[in-house]
């Protein structure tokens, strides 16, 4: 694109005539567009009415509002349009000035026209050199940016497949005692820590009853041996406590400053299962290896687990309950029809022990 096409915009501020009228004709024949004001407020008008002006040439002394004054008010409204400020009487006062209202040259009067289109053509170099930096700043900016939201959305989609992992775990459960073993398994997988324990809660009795633990098969090495069996007595105390004031649950990043854990216990984390808002079971998982520690994410990873498993678990035992009661209903049916039918009594149960070893021949398992 030509200047013709897309011509650049100057505004030249001047008491006198002559020098504006000059001045307008040289730059217009060097293909530039030309605006004049006979003072600094008449320039403001046509700052406020013309767009992208580009670079401005200002007398000092003029009336109503002076160079200076202006160089000011320009500052305040667009403190990137360059101000170059023209004098016959220059003076170290005015100097400092217009330094400080951010004007970017300072020309001595008379000015030759080649000059200021010199400082022209160098303000214009500068200023686009300025917005290309500024451009590849911003292009720096969005490429780091861009780069945030994919690490934050590969994190997200880790999230989400993990815990699709949990859920899927859990819908298979078939027993109590699986689904205890997959809370401790599903801990040392995902949480990657080196014992995970799972104890029933009596709020009876106050005591944590050991039903489920593991470690990673390479991680024996790093659990202490007053660890290899079970959480520790005093640790124990510490958790019945706490589950005691309702404060579960709670992570311990670094157990340093804490004196009631164990010196081998680099970090922890202890979280209820609940069933209908009672504490039924309590998972803990621990690090002994001092350069690592758990964190947030990871108690939300527990927290879920436990609060999958709490589902699982009602799911078992309704499971259990209808299993149970259907039996026991055509039970009660088998034994009424004995009763009725003398001939009949004993017969349904010894179909039923026949029918028992015929499937075992077969190779049927007890569900079957």
């Amino acid at each position: 694109m030509t200047m013709t096409d897309n011509p650049i915009k100057l505004l030249v501020v001047d008491d006198e005539e002559a020098i504006r009228e000059v001045t307008e004709e040289y730059f217009m024949r060097k293909g530039y567009e030309v605006y004049t004001a006979e003072n600094g407020a008449d320039a403001l008008d046509v700052i406020n009415e013309v767009p992208q002006i580009a670079c401005i040439f200002t007398d000092i002394n003029m009336p109503v509002m002076d160079g200076l004054e202006l160089a000011e008010r320009i500052r305040q409204i667009e403190n990137t349009l360059p101000v170059v400020v023209m004098t016959g009487y220059p003076s170290l006062e005015n100097t400092i000035q217009t330094l400080k209202n951010g004007v970017v040259d300072y020309l001595i009067k008379p000015v030759n026209l080649e000059q200021m289109e010199l400082t022209l053509r160098r303000i214009l170099r500068e200023r686009e050199l300025f917005v290309e930096n500024l451009i590849l700043k911003e292009e720096v900016a969005r490429q780091t940016r861009l780069k945030e939201l994919n690490v934050q959305l590969e994190e997200r989609v880790e999230e989400v497949n993990t815990l699709n992992r949990v859920m899927e775990d859990f819908s298979s459960a078939d027993s109590s005692h699986g689904i205890f073993n997959k809370v401790v398994e599903l801990g040392v997988e995902e949480l990657h820590a080196d014992k995970v324990f799972f104890h029933i809660f009596s709020e009876k009795s106050l005591t944590l009853i050991q039903v489920a633990s593991a470690c990673p098969e390479n991680g024996v090495l790093h659990v202490p041996e007053h660890f290899a069996s079970d959480i520790p007595d005093p640790i124990q105390m510490y958790i019945k406590e706490s589950v005691a004031k309702g404060s579960l649950p709670w992570l311990i990043p670094d157990t340093a400053e804490n004196s009631r854990m164990d010196a081998a216990v680099q970090s922890v984390m202890v979280v209820p299962l609940k069933i209908r808002e009672n504490v039924f079971g309590v998972a803990s998982a621990f690090i002994f290896d001092k350069d690592r520690i758990f964190n947030e994410k990871d108690i939300y990873y527990l927290s879920f687990i436990t609060q999958k498993a709490a589902g699982a678990i009602e799911n078992v035992a309704l499971y259990e309950n209808i299993y149970d009661n259907l039996f026991a209903t055509l039970f009660a049916f088998v034994t009424a029809l004995e009763v009725r039918d003398f001939y009949t009594r004993r017969h349904s149960t010894r179909v039923a022990k026949y029918a028992r070893m015929i499937a075992m021949e077969m190779g049927c398992g007890e569900e079957e």
